[in-house]
């Protein structure tokens, strides 16, 4: 069931039919789904006498003294995930079974370029995308913080861990209460705010393994008056580094292959260099060879008993054994070195924030509330890792001279492949500060009004080692050659390192800039009367200007970095002014079979300076059957507009190399079978090296007065059992999201690679890029131009079902508490392009992929006793493989009905916590992954990244393995 946003208000009684089907979840841990109070409901300040008791909740802007959400929700208690094991407010988002069924970009992504640079982590809820999943704290919008032009997103390392109260999580489109972005859903962050004493606190988390540690030390203190209260934290926190020499699951990526005899058959590993155990080497880097652009030696590599072959003393040309013409495979290539293994899987980070909260009673105009909060948060992330160096090295016996030096010929012309290391820092201050004035109107019914505003500003810089083009000696980009012999076995096996980074490198750094201001007016109270009680509302206006100014590094923009892409400037801001309302309509109360049964509907219009104007809506039903069953059902649009980057991201143009960005290179190699028909269906050589070489031209940039605002249209529908024999709470929740018009860069490897990796070829992505006729003479079959824009894609579709059970009961040996939340992924279908334009990649469910499991769920038991709490936590995640996407039945280097490993298995996870409280100070010891249960591998056929042989994008699985944490407060 879908609506436009485009139907008129006529049209939305039509989803009131649904109500004879309809039910209505409230998912929560530690929740009461009974009416809402102030206790368990986000407030905008403390109830008080001016407001009578009434509350602003998460969800809706009304405020009324009892309420009941038309929206599905989650309620996250901070402590009790703290007792969990969850030590920061980002694993219990990214966590949640709301979250946690789709890859969360965490501090584990080191080496790839994510949105708000490394180790920026964000909430991306039900697959949707962090772009489309809105952030609050305490019901404000706070701005986007991180590095690169690419900054989107709110960064959740910026929130006060020690600080935090409750995470209230609203699952379905709510743009037309909160704006742009919540079309997934919207987290609210809410704080502690009342505070009578200074507390201390220090946390450590401790790998039974080495790598990974965790420490974080913080005091929180604050006072509260008669009209008001103050209360001030502050923390610091470091997550020390893991490398993959850390793990064995990390350092030592293989194939991973089976023959029909259920034997290993991975190549064997001839190469000089083997760190494995079991003679499969281990596939970390390439490198250490040469590239003959000749062909008359092909690829040289080192050879394992010195011998010589060629211009290159102890180098040969390497053979490759296929099991269809040597009856074995085995390789000669070098894939590994033991410096290779201090790449990171997870990122060094120090932390700091300080976090303030104020309030205050006046006695002017009937009583006037003024409150105000400040944030400052500070992140550094170090990220090291390593990648290749191939310069293109001619001279002039082949009439390539050097203008610098015409009389210079290297030993080989072609291209030496050599590792070089790839390190990023990033560090960002992020300031936010917001404040507000609220009081109560003397009229007859009850009116309330406030307005606030907000500012945030996000100041950070980011710095990575790189290589220069114009020292590197690629004729290419270089008037000079080599400053170093690159043929010498020092710089190609890595050993002399420090000579080539002093010949090539730099430390180049960029800083981003982005603001945000924000002003919101709100009137709420009771319309009138009707006989099932007030028609309550809320009306307001809101204004956001929004600004972004990223600065690369010069040499960036002067597009002289080897093998990065040049980025120009990215510049520009955007405004919106809102204008929107809400009604809480009564329609029956204290009948039979109808306890109450109220329609709430809302709707926003905006009007942005670059992103279009348009109106969303959202109309809910919520029916109190009988005191213990309730039916909800929410239907409504939502939309986010383009973000700064999408809009304004600086134009670039940019060379790719052939060998980073063409798949159907040294195609009949390659472990994916679609790629070798559509490169061979395409007339492109088995043995095709790439040379001659040119690099490819890449256009990129924003899409600023192309890009349309993205829509959507969402339905929930859910009932909740609260039966009055017992403390039990049981929620179902089923919703449906689409999202049109997604905005999205391809990418220019993944244009290519969705060309020739596609079930049918040609495809809508082979119409983005071009490729030289095989006839040239200068550079045959080379990729020449890519296209790669932001562009509007079609559509997203989720769907899927929410079920939370809760159960507490007293007992003479205390009191238990059980609680089970599942999330039932159904579908989660890309289209990115229209139907039928690209066959197999135009309707793709990523549901029961890696990275994206069908079940997610978690289960906690606790057993409170006198000044003792013992906490059990289990956490699953459903089994997963790549049948969409990879052969399980395979060819392997010519072995017919080869097998490889396609699928993760399903993972639990157990975490034990002990808590004992005393009146001046608790401890709190725990251990997470009680089994030490690691994640499952795949192999390098399946068509995903991996360190090791586990999947990036599986972040659901734990890297660090069994570790003990305690934390320790102690109140003054």
């Amino acid at each position: 069931m879908s609506f436009s946003m485009n139907e008129e208000p006529r049209k939305l009684p039509r989803f009131l039919l649904a109500l004879a089907l309809s039910a209505v979840v409230h998912g929560a841990w530690a929740q009461d789904d009974a009416d809402t109070d102030s206790d368990d409901a986000q407030t905008t300040e403390d109830a008080n006498d001016t407001d009578l008791g009434r509350v602003e909740v998460t969800g809706s802007l009304i405020k009324r003294e009892n309420f009941t959400s038309t929206s599905p929700m989650q309620v996250i208690d901070a402590e009790s995930q703290f007792q969990a094991g969850q030590l920061s407010v980002a694993d219990m988002l990214q966590q949640s079974t709301v979250a946690a069924g789709t890859t969360q970009l965490n501090n584990q992504f080191s080496g790839f370029v994510i949105q708000g640079g490394t180790g920026n982590e964000t909430l991306n809820l039900r697959g949707l995308g962090a772009d489309r999943s809105l952030v609050l704290i305490n019901g404000r919008r706070p701005g986007a913080s991180g590095t690169r032009g690419q900054t989107g997103p709110f960064d959740l390392n910026a929130i006060p861990d020690i600080a935090t109260q409750r995470l209230e999580i609203v699952l379905d489109g709510s743009s037309s209460i909160y704006g742009s972005d919540a079309i997934a859903g919207v987290a609210n962050i809410i704080t502690r705010r009342s505070v009578d004493q200074t507390e201390l606190t220090a946390t450590m988390e401790a790998p039974f393994e080495s790598g990974g540690e965790f420490y974080r030390v913080g005091v929180i203190t604050g006072l509260n008056f008669d009209k008001g209260s103050v209360m001030l934290s502050a923390q610091w926190d470091k997550q020390e580094e893991l490398t993959i020499g850390d793990r064995s699951y990390l350092e030592c990526p293989q194939d991973l292959y089976w023959g029909t005899d259920g034997q290993r058959i991975d190549r064997e590993n001839r190469s000089p260099v083997d760190l494995s155990d079991n003679g499969f080497g281990c596939n970390n880097l390439y490198f250490n060879t040469v590239l003959d652009a000749t062909g008359q030696f092909g690829r040289l590599v080192p050879t394992a008993d010195g011998s010589t072959v060629g211009p290159l003393p102890g180098y040969a040309p390497r053979y490759s054994g296929r099991y269809d013409v040597d009856g074995a495979a085995w390789f000669e290539d070098i894939l590994d070195a033991e410096f290779l293994r201090s790449e990171r899987a997870i990122n060094e980070r120090e932390r700091s924030n300080i976090y303030a909260t104020a309030d205050y009673s006046f006695d002017f105009w009937g009583g006037v509330d003024w409150d105000a909060e400040f944030l400052w948060s500070n992140r550094q992330t170090t990220a090291e890792g390593w990648r290749q160096f191939f310069p293109v090295v001619y001279g002039a016996a082949v009439g390539f001279p050097y203008p610098d030096d015409p009389s210079y010929n290297p030993p080989v012309f072609g291209q030496p492949v050599m590792p070089y290391p790839s390190n990023y820092s990033a560090d960002i201050d992020f300031y936010y500060f917001t404040t507000g004035l609220e009081g109560v109107l003397p009229t007859d019914n009850y009116w309330s009004w406030q307005a606030y505003a907000s500012y945030s500003y996000s100041d950070g810089s980011y710095t990575n080692n790189a290589i220069l083009n114009s020292q590197s000696g690629d004729i290419r980009f270089d008037t000079s050659p080599p400053r170093v012999d690159y043929f010498s076995p020092g710089i190609l096996g890595g050993q002399d390192m420090q000579q080539l980074i002093d010949a090539v490198g730099t430390d180049v750094t960029g800083n981003t800039v982005y603001d945000q201001f924000q002003v919101t007016a709100i009137m709420s109270g009771e319309l009138f009367q009707l006989p099932a009680g007030y028609l309550a509302s809320a009306f307001g206006i809101e204004y956001r200007s929004f600004g972004i100014d990223d600065q690369p590094s010069q040499a960036s923009q002067n597009s002289d970095l080897w093998g990065s892409t040049s980025a120009l400037v990215t510049e520009g801001t955007n405004d919106v002014i809102e204008a929107f309302g809400e009604l809480d309509i009564p329609l029956l109360a204290g009948m039979t079979g109808f306890e109450s049964l109220d329609l709430n509907v809302s709707a926003r219009a905006f009007d942005y300076k670059d992103g279009g104007s348009d109106w969303v809506w959202k109309a809910g039903l919520n029916w109190q059957v009988t005191p213990s069953i309730r039916l909800r059902t929410t239907a409504g649009t939502s939309y986010r507009a383009p973000s700064l980057y999408q809009l304004y991201l600086g134009d670039e143009t940019s060379f790719g190399d052939q060998l980073g960005i063409d798949p159907c290179i040294d195609w009949i190699n390659s472990t994916n079978d679609n790629i070798r028909a559509n490169c061979a269906a395409d007339g492109i050589p088995q043995d095709y090296s790439g040379f001659p070489s040119s690099s490819a031209l890449i256009y990129s940039g924003g899409g600023a007065g192309n890009l349309n605002p993205e829509t959507s249209d969402s339905f929930t529908v859910g009932m909740v059992w609260t039966p009055e024999f017992t403390d039990l709470n049981v929620s179902v929740d089923y919703y449906e999201t689409t999202v049109n018009d997604q905005i999205s860069s391809l990418g220019a490897s993944g244009i290519v690679a969705g060309c020739y990796s596609g079930d049918n070829f040609p495809n809508a992505f082979c119409n983005l890029f071009t490729r030289v006729p095989g006839s040239d003479l200068n550079r045959p079959y080379n990729i020449d131009e890519v296209y790669d824009q932001f562009v509007n894609i079609n559509k997203q579709t989720i769907d899927g079902v929410d079920i939370t059970a809760t159960w507490s009961g007293d007992f003479d040996f205390g009191t238990i508490r059980l609680e089970g939340n599942s999330s039932f992924y159904l579908e989660n279908v890309y289209e990115l392009f229209a139907p039928g334009s690209v066959a197999g990649f135009d309707q793709t469910d990523y549901v029961g992929s890696v990275g994206s499991p069908d079940n997610v769920s978690n289960f906690r038991a606790n057993l409170d006793r006198h000044d003792w709490t013992f906490t059990y936590f289990l956490q699953y995640v459903s089994e997963t493989d790549q049948s969409d996407f990879a052969d399980e039945i395979t060819t392997y280097f010519g072995y017919a009905d080869a097998r490889q490993d396609i699928t993760m298995d399903a993972a639990l996870y157990h975490n034990l916590s002990v808590f004992y409280e005393q009146d001046k100070w608790d401890l709190l010891v725990g251990i997470n992954n009680l089994f030490d249960e690691e994640p499952d591998f795949v192999s390098s056929g399946a068509g995903l990244s991996r360190r090791g042989n586990v999947p990036v994008s599986a972040s659901q699985y734990d890297l660090l393995g069994r570790r003990l944490w305690v934390r320790l407060n102690w109140r003054l």
